[in-house]
């Protein structure tokens, strides 16, 4: 009834070949067309049939591979991409971090206890290894004088003096009283000076007050403030206690030899041991240490740092003294008239205490010690070298 003639579903629209077509009838004449061709493809033979599966698995799996090899080539640039990226993000991190704890630790150490702070932490590093790697000294190779003043500045613990190692010097002493013995002392007579006592050249010495210290009268006393000149050794490497009295670093018994010893040596030094002679009388006399005599500011004047170049012997090292501008040295003598030698007092000296890069040991005064006051220049040098001296003497208000 639908397809007949007069239906509202039917019509006229084709005329070309002299037969009306409907619309619906169209449509649904294709769909039957597809039907049977459906219908014909799965009554197929199965070889056909089989053909037909296995192009069609085909296609999916070279489609699969080839989507699986996108994305496992994707995963693969995007992790190294990653990689790369963040390596350089880590990078600029990293230096922008150094860069930022350079700039404070800078800023600390500019203030004062920053300063002290670096001083007190370079001071408990005191092994030998460390300090060769920071300081580049150690027990070889020549050193500049602004590497040993660096040493001494910043890593000097003590100045060890040594009293009584020339016999024109004991002589003199034993005029000034009873007090001061004549015999000289199987071993060295040691004491200590703070290095809060260093001058540096262009430093004063400050006499104190005139008439004011803890002992007595200075410049006005009997024998008033006095210059000592002395050869400064300075200590290159570590030497604790009692290494020296083992030959070779074996741990045999027996003292090791001159040339161990001096190893630990990393220059020399012109000193002044400026002493307050009336204190250090007074304190002979009660048997007290020198150290308020000798350890005031600026008594321990020393010339710039120096190195004896190889081969040479320190023993032909000759000193000399000068008050203003007196024409015959106050103090004259060669280094080699010691009583102890540098060796010797090493090997001494470290049986009872640990030396330390940068300690001083000063190794006694030759005779001509004698007073200074304020107003005067003190000059002092070594023969044929470029070693000297000039200190002014000035007079704490």
């Amino acid at each position: 009834q639908i397809l007949a003639e007069g239906s509202p579903f039917y019509t006229t629209q084709n005329s070309r070949f002299g037969k009306p077509e409907h619309k619906m009838f169209s449509g649904l004449q294709k769909a039957a067309d597809k039907g049977k061709s459906g219908i014909s493809g799965m009554m197929s033979k199965p070889s056909t049939l089989m053909e037909s599966t296995i192009k069609q698995m085909s296609f999916s799996l070279t489609f699969g591979v080839f989507i699986g090899a996108a994305m496992t080539s994707g995963m693969m640039f995007g992790v190294m991409a990653f990689y790369f990226a963040n390596e350089s993000v880590l990078k600029k991190l990293r230096t922008n971090a150094m860069a930022l704890v350079f700039s404070a630790r800078d800023a600390v150490l500019s203030t004062e206890e920053g300063k002290a702070l670096k001083q007190a932490l370079t001071r408990a590093t005191s092994d030998e290894t460390v300090h060769s790697k920071i300081l580049g000294v150690g027990n070889t190779g020549m050193q500049t004088s602004a590497e040993l003043r660096q040493l001494i500045s910043c890593h000097g613990r003590k100045a060890v003096c040594v009293g009584k190692n020339y016999r024109e010097h004991i002589t003199e002493m034993a005029q000034l009283g009873p007090e001061w013995k004549l015999e000289e002392e199987l071993d060295p007579i040691i004491f200590l000076k703070p290095m809060t006592a260093v001058a540096w050249p262009g430093e004063p010495v400050v006499l104190p007050p005139a008439g004011k210290s803890g002992t007595g009268p200075h410049q006005g006393g009997e024998h008033g403030v006095q210059h000592e000149v002395e050869l400064a050794v300075i200590i290159g490497s570590r030497v604790p206690r009692g290494s020296l009295q083992r030959r070779g670093g074996s741990g045999e018994p027996g003292e090791c030899t001159d040339d161990e010893a001096m190893s630990r040596v990393a220059g020399y030094c012109l000193a002044l041991d400026v002493t307050d002679r009336d204190a250090q009388t007074q304190a002979k006399v009660k048997g007290m240490p020198w150290e308020l005599a000798k350890g005031r500011d600026s008594f321990l004047p020393l010339s710039e740092p120096f190195v004896l170049p190889e081969k040479s012997d320190w023993r032909t090292l000759r000193m000399w003294l000068r008050v203003n501008g007196e024409p015959t040295p106050r103090q004259s003598c060669e280094c080699g008239a010691m009583i102890h030698s540098i060796p010797n007092l090493l090997r001494f000296i470290s049986s009872h205490m640990t030396l330390e890069p940068g300690d001083l040991l000063l190794t006694g005064t030759p005779s001509g010690v004698g007073r200074i006051v304020e107003g005067d220049h003190v000059f002092a040098g070594i023969e044929g070298r470029s070693v000297s001296m000039d200190i002014k003497v000035v007079q704490e208000n």
